[in-house]
């Protein structure tokens, strides 16, 4: 909107868009929904994965400027809006290049979160496998897979890795991979926020193998598996990513992360050390990647 003097002011809050000899220049990008310059704050601008525009902070989100190629909108289907066709669970709706299931059965997840909860799914299912697999000295291979302290010490160090993912079969790995898929699928919003397809699996890899050398301390006889101290890595580095973008700590993210971790931790047979080395090296990471600059800024994939 332009005013007389021809100054311009933002579409959603009305606030007067200052020029400056930079935000001026030809060559300077413009929010493509309030014309707002990418300068200064807004230098680290935000590209739309769904109509690949140019967006700032505060329209970057696809229902902040009203992104009409986000699947994320609510469509009926009619003779006008192109073909579809029925498959019992929702229907195919046709653009003229691509083709998107529609229908309230769907997930808005992104894709490292999905392969992750996948990941985390088919984890029990290999360890049931290994379970039915004698190893050497009667013991049996899934062992040698989830965190069996007295194996690290002799130097098999695998089972920090693989562990994160492999849980021992019965109730408890049952649980365990119920309760983190479920948390990967309902805090995935808010990690594909933070973090690029690239950082959101290497904080969860990173911060789950600290989580994992920490819970050594716990002697030769125990045994660990789980993929939550990756998870409370990527949920604390989303607090302290987001306080390294904007100065301030926001309140209800905090909140929230202190009490999932809480309540998370205080039940019985969890493994607290994993959760809390997963949690501080979250910390660290997430601080790191929101003070990286442009290439760690919030993605949509």
């Amino acid at each position: 909107m332009e005013s007389p003097d021809n100054a311009t002011y933002c579409k959603s809050c009305g606030a007067a868009i200052v020029p400056t000899s930079s935000a001026t220049s030809p060559g300077v990008k413009k929010c493509s929904y309030c014309s707002k310059p990418l300068v200064g704050e807004d230098a680290y601008y935000f590209k739309c994965r769904y109509c690949n525009q140019d967006f700032c902070y505060e329209h970057r989100l696809p229902e902040n400027h009203l992104c009409k190629s986000s699947p994320m909108r609510r469509n009926i289907p009619n003779s006008t809006s192109g073909s579809y066709y029925s498959t019992g669970g929702g229907y195919w709706a046709s653009t003229g290049k691509t083709y998107q299931k529609q229908g309230r059965f769907s997930i808005n997840i992104s894709k490292p979160g999905r392969n992750l909860a996948i990941a985390i799914v088919a984890g029990l299912v290999i360890g049931a496998i290994f379970y039915f697999i004698p190893g050497p000295y009667n013991l049996a291979l899934v062992y040698y897979f989830v965190q069996y302290n007295a194996l690290v010490y002799t130097g098999w160090i695998v089972p920090l890795f693989t562990s994160m993912i492999i849980v021992y079969p019965g109730l408890s790995g049952l649980l365990d991979v119920a309760f983190n898929a479920f948390a990967v699928v309902w805090l995935d919003g808010l990690l594909r926020a933070t973090y690029s397809p690239k950082a959101y699996y290497t904080v969860f890899v990173v911060t789950g193998l600290v989580g994992n050398v920490l819970s050594l301390v716990y002697g030769p006889n125990t045994l660990s598996f789980g993929a939550s101290g990756g998870i409370f890595g990527l949920l604390a580095g989303a607090v302290t990513a987001d306080y390294a973008r904007n100065g301030h700590f926001n309140q209800s993210l905090v909140i929230w992360f202190l009490f999932i971790f809480f309540l998370s931790t205080i039940t019985g047979g969890v493994d607290i050390f994993a959760h809390l080395g997963g949690a501080v090296a979250g910390l660290v990471a997430g601080y790191y990647i929101g003070k990286s600059g442009k290439t760690q800024r919030p993605k949509y994939y």
